[in-house]
């Protein structure tokens, strides 16, 4: 799975616990800030390029990528499937502003920031 996945991952479970959208998310293993652009039915990841809407159980992005499965299993875990990846991953996310996505033996954790900077 790409970084900009993971990072899409995160905001959207981010989204998902708390209802809110975040404007920046920093990725605190490269050290790489990016800049997100809220939507009333979704988030745009504008360093990629991807428009994402969640949908239920799926995070459903533009240009026709397969929609990536994702489900909240307790007060702070999650876990899904990335169909083009082929592969699966798991997280902690609560209400907090951070998250942790798991995928195969490395975890990726990012520092979600909103526009009123918490």
């Amino acid at each position: 799975m790409d970084a900009a996945i993971r990072r899409i991952i995160a905001v959207d479970v981010q989204r998902r616990r708390t209802g809110r959208c975040s404007a920046m998310v920093h990725a605190l293993g490269s050290g790489e800030s990016f800049t997100i652009a809220s939507a009333p039915d979704g988030f745009t990841d504008v360093a990629s390029g991807l428009r994402v809407w969640p949908d239920g159980r799926h995070i459903v992005l533009s240009g026709g990528r397969a929609p990536i499965r994702i489900e909240l299993d307790d007060d702070v875990g999650f876990s899904g499937f990335d169909p083009k990846s082929g592969e699966s991953f798991t997280g902690r996310a609560g209400g907090g502003s951070s998250v942790t996505v798991y995928e195969g033996d490395g975890y990726y954790q990012f520092a979600l920031v909103n526009e009123n900077g918490l």
